[in-house]
C-alpha cells in the first residue's frame, strides 16, 4: 500500500516537473519601459510667473502616437508643442481659443479660430500623431478637432510646451502617465512617458538546463505531454497573431491582429497593471464585421481580464 502511494507520488511530482519544463520554453514579453518625463526643473506642476516667459517637458519625441494631459491650475493658458530645431511653438491659447503655429503661405499670420476657450480647472489633452504628422487638443475629454499646423512644420524631435500669455501667473499640472488619465486614450495612443513596447523574451525565462528530467526517470505514458505542448511552435515569430483572452466569467475572446495591433494592446495591459491609462481597451475585429457595418471593436476590460495568450505566425 505505502510503495503504491509512493509511486503515485513519485509520478505526480515527476510530471510537474516536466510540466515546469515545458512551460519555461514559452517566452514571456517584458513591460513596457518608461521614461522619468516631467517639465524642465523635474517636476509635473510648474507656476509661470512672468508673461511670455515657457518651459518645455524634459523628454521629446520624433515618432510615435503620444497622448498627454495639462490641467491648468491658475491664470490663462496657453498648451502646445515646441521643438528646438526651428525654436518654433504650436499653441492653442485658453482665453481665445485660437491655434498659433508658424507662419506661412497657406496659413498666413500663423494663427486662427480653433476650439472653445478654456480656463482655471479646465485639462487640456494633446494627442501627438508623429507617424501621421497630426496634432489634436482635448478640452476635458472633447475633441477640438485636428490642427491646422502639423508637427513637422516645427521639426524633428517634439516636447510638450506651456506659455504663460499675460501677466498674472500661470500654474499647470501635466499628467504624462506617471498616474490615471482623467479621460480615455485616444486608440492607437501611448502615454506620452512610454518608451515603446519590447518583446524581447526576459533572459530569466530561458529553461535551466539543470531542471531538464533524468531520460532513466521517463513516466509513464499517460503522463507525457503531448506533442502540440513540444513541437517548438509556439516559439515561432511572424508578422500576425492570435490573441486570445479569457475572460474572468471563463469565456474567451480571439483577435486575429498585426504585430503593431498586439504591441498597442501589450503596452496598454502593462500601463494598466502599473496603474496608469484607461480601463478599457478597444481591438478592432476586422474580417469579423457582419451585416451593414463598416466598423467593429470590441472594447476589454483590463479588471476582467483572467489571462491572455499570444499565437505568432507568419503570412509569407
Amino acid at each position: 500500500m505505502n510503495n503504491k502511494m509512493f509511486k503515485r507520488m513519485g509520478s505526480i511530482l515527476l510530471a510537474l516537473l516536466i510540466g515546469a519544463s515545458v512551460f519555461s520554453l514559452f517566452p514571456t514579453v517584458s513591460k513596457a519601459e518608461t521614461t522619468n518625463v516631467t517639465w524642465s526643473d523635474g517636476s509635473l506642476t510648474k507656476t509661470i510667473t512672468e508673461w511670455n516667459q515657457t518651459d518645455i517637458a524634459n523628454v521629446g519625441k520624433s515618432s510615435g502616437k503620444w497622448y498627454w494631459e495639462i490641467k491648468l491650475d491658475g491664470g490663462y493658458g496657453e498648451v502646445g508643442l515646441f521643438s528646438p530645431d526651428t525654436k518654433q511653438p504650436i499653441r492653442y491659447e485658453g482665453r481665445s481659443g485660437r491655434n498659433y503655429g508658424p507662419s506661412s503661405t497657406s496659413f498666413g499670420s500663423g494663427q486662427y479660430d480653433y476650439g472653445s476657450t478654456y480656463n482655471a480647472n479646465d485639462v487640456i489633452s494633446v494627442a501627438l500623431d508623429l507617424d501621421n504628422n497630426a496634432l489634436t487638443f482635448y478640452k476635458n475629454g472633447i475633441s477640438q478637432g485636428v490642427s491646422r499646423y502639423t508637427p513637422s512644420l516645427l521639426g524633428k524631435t517634439i516636447y510638450p510646451y506651456i506659455r504663460n500669455p499675460q501677466d498674472p501667473p500661470a500654474t499647470y499640472t501635466a499628467n504624462f502617465g506617471a498616474s490615471d488619465f482623467k479621460y480615455p486614450v485616444p486608440e492607437g495612443f501611448l502615454p506620452y512617458q512610454e518608451s515603446g513596447t519590447s518583446t524581447t523574451p526576459d533572459p530569466s525565462t530561458k529553461p535551466d538546463p539543470s531542471t531538464t528530467p533524468d531520460p532513466s526517470t521517463t513516466p509513464d505514458p499517460s503522463t507525457t505531454p503531448g506533442s502540440s505542448d513540444t513541437d517548438g511552435s509556439s516559439q515561432t515569430t511572424g508578422d500576425r497573431a492570435i490573441l486570445t483572452v479569457t475572460m474572468d466569467n471563463g469565456f474567451d475572446k480571439e483577435f486575429d491582429l498585426s504585430k503593431k495591433e498586439l504591441s498597442a494592446f501589450i503596452a496598454w495591459y502593462d500601463a494598466k497593471d502599473a496603474g496608469r491609462g484607461p480601463s478599457f481597451f478597444a481591438i478592432d475585429k476586422h474580417n469579423n464585421n457582419k451585416g451593414p457595418f463598416s466598423n467593429r471593436k470590441d472594447y476589454v476590460i483590463f479588471n476582467k481580464i483572467l489571462t491572455f495568450e499570444v499565437s505568432e505566425y507568419s503570412t509569407k
